[in-house]
C-alpha cells in the first residue's frame, strides 16, 4: 500500500471514529487532522473542504460496499439469485452500521452530507452503477450486458434510497435482499 493509500486511510478511519461521537457539526478539520496524524493542509490539499472530505469518504464507503457485494457474486458464479442476496444483505447491514449513514438517517447530519445522497448523487450513482456492472459481468460472463447494465443502475439508485431512508417496515436485513434478489435477479447463469 502506497503512503498517500494509508494516509487516505488513516484519514477516514479518523473521521470515521469522531462521527461515532460527535455529530458532523462537532467534526472539524483539525481533529480529523489530528487524529489522523496529517497536517490541516494536508486535507485541504487533499479534499478542499468538509464537503470535499465528506464526498471523499462516502466514495470510499461506496467502494468498500461495492467489494463486499462483488465478493459476494463471485461466490456465487452459477446462481445470481444467490449472490446478489448475500450480496445486498450484506450492504444493508454494512450500511446500517456506518456512522455517517446513521447521521444522514436520523436528520443528524449537516444539509451538505445530505445533498452528497440526494442532489448531488449523481457521480455516486454512476461510480456505484459502472462497480457493479463491472463485477457482475466478471462473475457472470453468459448475461445479456444490456440487462446486466439496466439491473446494475437500478441495484444503485435502490442501494443510495436504503442509504438515505432506512426501510419503513420492520423486515431485517435478510428478508428485504430475499426480496429484491427475487425482485431483481437475472435468470441463473
Amino acid at each position: 500500500m502506497s503512503a498517500a493509500t494509508e494516509r487516505r486511510t488513516a484519514v477516514f478511519d479518523a473521521l470515521r471514529s469522531l462521527l461515532l461521537e460527535h455529530p458532523w457539526g462537532a467534526v472539524t478539520l483539525e481533529a480529523v487532522a489530528r487524529d489522523a496524524g496529517v497536517s490541516r493542509q494536508t486535507l485541504y490539499n487533499s479534499f478542499g473542504s468538509r464537503y470535499g472530505l465528506a464526498q471523499a469518504y462516502t466514495f470510499y464507503l461506496a467502494d468498500a460496499l461495492c467489494d463486499v457485494i462483488a465478493a459476494t457474486l463471485v461466490e456465487h458464479p452459477e446462481s445470481p439469485r444467490d449472490g446478489l442476496e448475500h450480496g445486498l444483505r450484506l450492504f444493508l447491514e454494512t450500511a446500517a452500521d456506518d456512522p455517517l449513514i446513521q447521521r444522514v438517517r436520523a436528520g443528524d447530519a449537516h444539509h451538505d452530507l445530505v445533498r452528497i445522497v440526494t442532489v448531488d448523487a449523481g457521480p455516486l450513482l454512476v461510480r456505484v452503477a459502472e462497480r457493479l456492472e463491472a463485477a457482475a459481468l466478471r462473475s457472470w460472463p453468459g448475461l445479456d450486458p444490456v440487462g446486466v447494465r439496466a439491473l446494475s443502475r437500478t441495484l444503485a439508485r435502490l442501494a443510495v434510497s436504503y442509504v438515505t431512508m432506512p426501510p419503513e417496515y420492520d423486515d431485517s436485513p435478510a428478508a428485504i435482499a430475499a426480496g429484491l434478489s427475487v425482485l431483481l435477479a437475472p435468470e441463473d447463469a
